[in-house]
């Protein structure tokens, strides 16, 4: 029997599709109820447990999507309603979209995905390598964590920083960076798809799997396949060169997700690796996207994981082996490698912690009003900016293309953060000076195609405020 080793998100991807009809801007109720019955016909073909369709938490959410359909007035809002409460859903990996090319043609399209330089780097602190890693996705991910592996080597440090508190998941990019601090093969543990319920209805456990082959390779073409044929997927890693065989530090939060959570649950299974920081998302699952009705594309899970080392992922998290705040996991990691007590190293943290977490603004919450959203009118699709701590906030959002004005303000409108006189038009990946006067000019952002966007506003000094919008 043919098992599957692969690591997930939404990159497994796949290609079913269903009769589809040209894409429309403002679909009627009657398309959005037609988009609500492939969805719920999906899901009860595709996803990875038939059982747990029948909970009372699934079925909650099958009306709403029914409410959803008879009541959103367009695209937008059917899509942003639908995410919105799937976000909180019995299970993770369900997501709408609007298709940017057909299901079908998205598994070789990350096989052959290049993210860009910003997934992968390498720093050195005091002697010590320091690897972030914010994806798993991109054939050029894989190659810089290799790259980044021969560096180390060539420098020998004593300690290694891998840092995935930014990092929501990917493809197969957990595969060398577990591999090169590897000294033997790790059973990491197994994907269990709909063939396994359909015949059990116990988890599976090691005994399951113990004469399976494990797959090795990289292509999310050939996982799905395997993934959806056999009952259980064996995962297995094995050693890379060159070792390293130092102390490894390994920082997560409550943002590492999916592939992320993969990796750092069989690195915690590796005598030297540490794990420091919060316990991870809970949202490890393997998903597929599958083509609907006026032009939706729809995300939902084929496959479940279960760990060798502390059983499914999904709905718990990888729990750290020193829980402290993920804004200071970094100190924690430092302070360990200059030869502090965890006692000690934590105390001194949580300090720093303290100090980062006061919120400006006396806690008040912030929002991200504009003609997107009707100055607030909207109060369903306004954004409101997320503390991430050290006085910075952020907020997503995904507009169309077409021309924006905003502002940055509480509900009450009691101060606001605008233009300055002399800059309202703002640039992604620019910081803009903001200026925080009551009826404050505008600001300006133009699109020209549909972006999904964060919007990082910094307030470490209130009245010299700036705001960064990232794509």
């Amino acid at each position: 029997m043919k098992a599957s080793f692969a690591v997930l998100i939404f990159l497994t991807l796949c290609s079913c599709n269903l009769k589809t009809t040209d894409k429309k801007e403002n679909p009627s109720h009657t398309d959005f109820s037609a988009v609500v019955d492939s969805i719920s016909l999906l899901m009860s073909q595709y996803h990875y447990n038939p059982q747990e369709l029948t909970s009372d938490e699934y079925q909650a959410q099958e009306k709403k999507m029914k409410d959803l359909a008879k009541n959103a007035r367009d695209q937008k809002e059917f899509i942003h309603g639908f995410n919105a409460f799937w976000a909180e859903g019995p299970f993770s990996h369900v997501r709408l979209d609007m298709a940017e090319r057909p299901a079908g043609e998205m598994a070789d399209f990350i096989d052959t995905l290049r993210v860009g330089d910003h997934s992968v780097s390498l720093e050195w602190i005091d002697g010590t390598a320091v690897l972030s890693v914010t994806t798993m996705t991109g054939v050029d991910t894989k190659e810089r964590i290799f790259e980044a592996y021969r560096e180390i080597h060539e420098k020998e440090p004593e300690s290694l920083i891998i840092d995935l508190r930014n990092n929501t998941g990917g493809t197969f990019a957990g595969i060398p960076l577990l591999g090169h601090i590897l000294l033997d093969s790790l059973d990491a543990g197994m994907f269990v798809s709909r063939k396994w319920w359909n015949d059990n209805t116990l988890a599976p456990t090691e005994d399951d799997i113990e004469n399976l082959e494990p797959w090795h390779g990289w292509s999310i073409k050939s996982f799905w396949n395997d993934v959806q044929a056999q009952p259980l997927t064996r995962v297995k890693f094995g050693p890379m060169e060159p070792h390293f065989d130092g102390q490894v530090y390994v920082l997560i939060s409550q943002k590492s997700a999916s592939a992320a959570e993969f990796t750092a649950d069989a690195l915690a299974g590796v005598k030297n690796v540490t794990l420091i920081g919060a316990t991870t998302a809970g949202e490890m699952l393997s998903q597929k996207m599958f083509d609907l009705p006026n032009g939706f594309q729809l995300s939902l899970p084929i496959a479940e994981y279960y760990s060798t080392r502390m059983g499914r992922i999904e709905g718990k998290g990888v729990e750290p082996d020193i829980t402290i705040d993920q804004s200071v996991a970094m100190e924690v990691a430092m302070s360990l490698i200059r030869g502090e007590t965890v006692e000690d190293a934590v105390e001194k943290a949580e300090l720093t912690a303290s100090k980062l977490m006061k919120q400006p603004f006396e806690g008040e919450s912030i929002y991200l009003f504009g003609n997107m959203n009707d100055w607030g009118k909207k109060w369903n699709i306004t954004p409101k900016f997320e503390y991430k701590g050290q006085a910075i906030f952020e907020a997503k959002t995904t507009l169309e293309k077409g021309r924006y004005e905003f502002k940055i303000a509480p509900m009450d409108w009691s101060f606001d953060y605008g233009a300055t006189g002399d800059q309202e038009n703002v640039k992604i990946g620019t910081e803009t000076s903001l200026v925080r006067v009551k009826g404050s000019d505008n600001l300006v952002i133009e699109l020209p195609e549909k972006t999904a966007l964060t919007f990082r506003f910094d307030a470490r000094n209130e009245s010299k405020a700036t705001l960064s919008v990232l794509r």
